[in-house]
């Protein structure tokens, strides 16, 4: 699925992000991934290491998301109970 993380990789974050936030996977396709999340982060520095772990496993958001802006993205965190990821 991943184009620079091995699937075991990509589970251990799955797996942390199950523990911290309750994640549960909704869906997937071709290259996308679907998350539903039970407990989104409750401080803005929890966000922001949780933006940074986005980034990194899925960096290809950043790039291609022109509405997606950085800055704030750690606060949409904290709102969102959906994460959606895809690589191309």
């Amino acid at each position: 699925m991943t184009n620079h993380m091995t699937a075991q990789e990509l589970s251990a974050v799955l797996r942390s992000w199950e523990h911290r936030f309750g994640v549960r996977v909704v869906g997937f396709g071709h290259g996308s991934l679907y998350l539903s999340v039970a407990a989104q982060p409750t401080d803005a520095r929890q966000a922001r290491v949780l933006a940074a772990e986005h980034y990194l496993s899925c960096p290809d958001v950043f790039y291609e998301d022109p509405d997606l802006d950085w800055s704030t993205y750690h606060e949409e965190l904290m709102q969102h109970r959906e994460w959606r990821f895809w690589w191309d």
